[in-house]
Order: C-alpha cells, then structure tokens, then sequence
C-alpha cells in the first residue's frame, strides 16, 4: 500500500491534478484501513526478501525511506496480535515469538550465506521450505500464511458454483448433498484439463472461453459427468 501510494504521488506530481493527491491519499487510506487485518502485517515480516540491506538502502516509490518489518511499530503490533491468535496457548504464542526472533535477528540457520542470498531470489515458501528448520513452528505459520490466495477469485469462484447447482428449480437440496456436488463438480473440472479433448479439437479449454459456442454442451457433459460419480458414490 506504501508502494502504490508512492507510485500514485510520483504520477501525480507534475500532473494537472497533482493538488488532488492528499484527497486521493485519504480515500485510499479509508479504505485500506476498512481492510487491512493482523494476517497481513504476519505475511510483510515472514517474507524474507524484505530484510534485505540493499532492499532497505533503497528508496520506495515516493521517495519514502525503507525499513525492515521488524523496525516498523504498526507492522509488529500486527505480527504479535497474529500469533497471539494462531497460538491455542501462551506457551505456543512464546515459542513464536522466539523463532520470529532468531528469524528477524538473522540467527543460527539464517545466517548462513546461501539462506542470505536466497532471500532475496527464492519465492518465499520455497524459502521457508529450504531454511526453516531450525524454527519449524514459525516455519509452518510462514508456509501456511504467504500461501493464502491474493485475491478472493476462488471463493467467489465456488460460490459461483454453489449457485449454479443450487438453483431455482433445484432448491430442495441439503447442504451435505450440495457440498458434495460442489466437490464433485470442482474435482471434474480439474481432471478434465488433463484429458486430450481439452487439449486439442472443438472443446479445447472450453472453460477458459465463455464466448466459445461449446461452452454449453460442455458443462452438460460435465454436469453428467458428477452426477455419475455421485451415484457410484
């Protein structure tokens, strides 16, 4: 958020509409404090890269001067409130805060050169995969939160799902017997992207093209597709 703020000032700057800037700033704000959660400060201060000396060294869009996660007050008030929620007891939440730490503090496994250097190369889960040994709780909090999907695509992706096979004329369905169709329907999508007919000939990635005129016989086929395996089930 930082960053785009910088980029959207640097933009702006000798724009016809640059006096606007401070009210463009106030919006953005509103609305990022309407979203922003613990969980994303946890993801900023786990991710490596972002420790880096020739990162930090570096000027933000903006000119803002950089700083380690671990430095920033707001950033960390949000890592200990995140682990005071993953934590099921204060013993775990210590334990936490400990790695988090030797992590930071760049101790033992972390300072070794190599686990340097992929820093600031490696993706961040395969980071924590390579050199998380040595703080294996932390380890799994950081795999499991830089994980999480950067948007909400896939959720409204099933409940897209959800309402084509719940509908109007089909609304007498439990909530057990819709989850499994959901799952049953989700499944089929995935392996038919492994089959030849997907591949290749008229209905080629016939999900990924909604003006494609075998949109519709597809999904037909795919919709009986899950109700046979329903009934094997």
């Amino acid at each position: 958020m930082d960053n785009m703020l910088g980029e959207i000032k640097d933009v702006m700057k000798d724009n016809v509409y640059g006096a606007f800037y401070p009210d463009v700033e106030k919006i953005i704000l509103a609305r990022w404090e309407k979203m922003t959660i613990p969980l994303h400060c946890l993801g900023f201060a786990l991710t490596p890269r972002f420790y880096d000396t020739r990162y930090i060294e570096t000027l933000a869009p903006g000119g803002i001067k950089r700083k380690a996660p671990n430095a920033d007050k707001e950033v960390m008030i949000g890592v200990m409130d995140a682990f005071k929620r993953i934590a099921e007891n204060p013993e775990e939440e210590k334990l936490l805060r400990n790695q988090f730490a030797t992590f930071n503090m760049k101790k033992g496994f972390f300072a070794l050169p190599g686990a340097v250097m992929d820093a600031v190369t490696m993706d961040a889960v395969d980071w924590w995969s390579t050199y998380g040994s040595e703080t294996p709780e932390l380890a799994d909090v950081a795999k499991k939160v830089l994980s999480q999907p950067i948007s909400s695509s896939s959720a409204e992706r099933n409940w897209s799902t959800y309402s084509y096979i719940h509908s109007v004329k089909r609304n007498r369905l439990n909530n057990k017997r819709a989850d499994k169709l959901v799952y049953i329907h989700s499944n089929i999508r995935l392996q038919s992207r492994f089959s030849d007919s997907y591949k290749e000939g008229p209905l080629k990635k016939w999900d990924m093209n909604p003006e494609s005129t075998n949109l519709e016989g597809s999904t037909s086929r795919l919709e009986d597709m899950k109700w046979e395996n329903l009934e094997e089930e």
